[in-house]
């Protein structure tokens, strides 16, 4: 066939040609990167690692109206208190018992307690506590997460 059959010149075809290789080849990349190797599984920013006693930990999380503050498991109110994702992460947990016990000797300024804003740890009982401190635990961050503790010296 000639220009004059197809109406098409020698450069045009050439230029089409061209653009469907790189539209070919930008579509496979895309698939290829979507299906990737699932010899390593993707690891998830945040996780929970959960068992009875977290179970029981986060019935009390919500009993107590912590979510009014704080968000953990993806929800709750954002900016009004720290983010709980990752607290097992972060803290471990003998520095979480010592918390419930007494905010104020670990974080002077605390919320936490009698006559403040935030509930006071003071009016669960042990058990209670061990619940609590168990479903705190239980929620990890992997590196990657806005949860994940900062080494310190690089804030």
């Amino acid at each position: 066939m000639t220009e004059v059959e197809t109406g098409v010149k020698k450069g045009e075809r050439i230029f089409f040609w061209v653009s469907g290789v790189i539209a070919v080849l930008a579509v496979a990349s895309v698939v290829g990167r979507s299906t990737g190797d699932d010899s390593t599984p993707h690891k998830s920013r945040d996780y929970y690692e959960w068992s009875d006693a977290a179970g029981e930990g986060y019935k009390q999380y919500k009993a107590s109206g912590c979510n009014s503050c704080h968000r953990v498991l993806r929800m709750g109110e954002a900016g009004v208190a720290p983010v709980l994702d990752g607290e097992g992460t972060r803290r471990s947990e003998q520095w979480l018992v010592a918390y419930l016990q007494n905010p104020e000797s670990m974080v002077p300024g605390s919320v936490h307690g009698a006559d403040k804003m935030g509930p006071d740890f003071g009016q669960l009982n042990e058990q209670q506590r061990q619940y609590f401190v168990k479903f705190l635990v239980s929620l990890k961050s992997n590196p990657g997460s806005s949860n994940y503790p900062v080494p310190p010296g690089r804030l």
